[in-house]
């Protein structure tokens, strides 16, 4: 399970969705779907802000900003 399916199943049973997620750690859907999709490594202060928010919403102590800074996949070598 990815992720992004995870924090969806979770904030789901909470009634939450990435949108209440991005809203709570104050960055736009669009920047947490970048992230998510692994297409941008965020800075530590957004992974920390996602990781605290997901917990603060699921009642969980499982996200940690290393979640969200290890989703991005480096670019090989040209």
């Amino acid at each position: 399970m990815t992720l992004n399916q995870r924090l969806k199943q979770d904030l789901k049973a909470d009634r939450y969705n990435l949108g209440h997620l991005a809203k709570e750690a104050s960055v736009s859907r669009s920047y947490l779907y970048t992230i998510l999709s692994g297409n941008l490594t965020p800075s530590i202060h957004v992974a920390t802000c996602l990781a605290m928010s997901a917990n603060k919403l699921t009642n969980s102590t499982s996200s940690t900003p290393d979640m969200f800074m290890t989703l991005a996949t480096p670019e090989p070598d040209k």
